[in-house]
């Protein structure tokens, strides 16, 4: 029951507060309630661009170009997955909306159910144990700008081409041994002002 549900009924004084304030306890109790409920559930917050293509089975997470930028090429973070615990796949190529392609080095074998993750931001572990680490960098030019996106093709070998909109990193955000850059606490508690607004 709702304050304002209470407040509009033609109760006499006495009874409408007293509902009032049962119907206050109530709000408060729930939103409470709903406060553990959303933090039981969150993840620590990421820069990048996050999809999951559901029938490729793959999912890309935080995938962002690192600044600074240096000259023409950016460094290009992600997280590539392989949600198919049968067959694995391969990362063939990288490329943008001019069809320009992005220099990557190391093994690009995507194991059934693994990952391959994409260069480290600053201050996470580069060489993480059970991570597949590859170097990348991107053909960047002036529509790269931090606030807004530019597409890039992921291109599988048996996946086929999956597009996102890739954002650039505006600043030097902290960064998880596996490479994924956390903006908050690791846990969802932590997450400060935007929990329980409204309540």
């Amino acid at each position: 029951m709702s304050a304002r549900t209470v407040s509009t009924r033609r109760t006499a004084t006495a009874v409408a507060g007293a509902l009032l304030a049962t119907g206050a306890l109530l709000s408060v109790s729930a939103c409470g309630a709903g406060q553990i409920s959303q933090t039981a559930n969150q993840v620590a917050a990421i820069n990048g661009a996050n999809q999951t293509f559901v029938d490729q089975k793959i999912t890309l997470t935080d995938v962002h170009v690192l600044y600074p930028v240096s000259g023409s090429q950016g460094k290009l973070a992600f997280v590539l997955t392989n949600l198919n615990p049968q067959q694995g796949d391969k990362l063939k190529s990288i490329t943008d909306e001019k069809g320009r392609a992005a220099t990557i080095s190391g093994d690009t074998t995507l194991t059934a159910g693994g990952s391959l993750y994409g260069t480290a931001p600053a201050g996470s572990n580069s060489k993480a144990a059970g991570i597949t680490r590859l170097t990348v960098t991107v053909p960047v030019d002036s529509t790269w700008r931090p606030g807004l996106t530019s597409k890039l093709w992921f291109h599988l070998e048996k996946a086929g081409s999956l597009p996102i909109d890739v954002p650039i990193d505006a600043g030097a955000a902290s960064a998880s041994a596996a490479g994924i850059t956390v903006t908050g606490g690791e846990h969802g508690g932590e997450h400060g002002s935007g929990e329980g607004s409204g309540h």
